[in-house]
């Protein structure tokens, strides 16, 4: 599989939600991820996202928790949701592999109960 195996990271996006990750405490494997994918050679990168066979989305949901927590009148979930869509209009309008899949082959890390939130009508993880 190492051999064959090649993922694409998105180069998108801004530090802190994206392209980094906690590295010091519980949810650490995020950030350790997001490292090990984007800071050097791993047999599991692309050169390019033709070869690709999945697609990472370098979203931190622990960084996203800790810059969108705040007092708000809707609730952190909603501010999440759109943080997520606004990524994945950037990536579905700049690159043509989200589309030709609906986003079947495209994944994100997280070491947290965030799972199984809505994306429109189509439902993200």
């Amino acid at each position: 599989m190492v051999k064959r195996f090649k993922i694409w990271a998105y180069r998108e996006g801004d530090l802190p939600m994206v392209h980094n990750g906690p590295t010091t405490y519980i949810y650490s494997i995020e950030g350790q991820f997001i490292f090990e994918m984007e800071s050097g050679p791993s047999p599991f990168m692309a050169k390019n996202p033709d070869e690709a066979h999945a697609f990472f989305l370098p979203l931190s949901i622990s960084k996203i928790t800790d810059y969108q927590y705040r007092p708000h009148h809707e609730t952190f979930f909603h501010r999440m949701v759109r943080v997520f869509a606004d990524y994945v209009y950037v990536v579905s309008n700049k690159y043509p592999y989200w589309n030709r899949t609906s986003g079947a082959d495209h994944f994100f890390v997280s070491c947290h109960d965030w799972i199984g939130f809505s994306y429109g009508k189509k439902r993200i993880m």
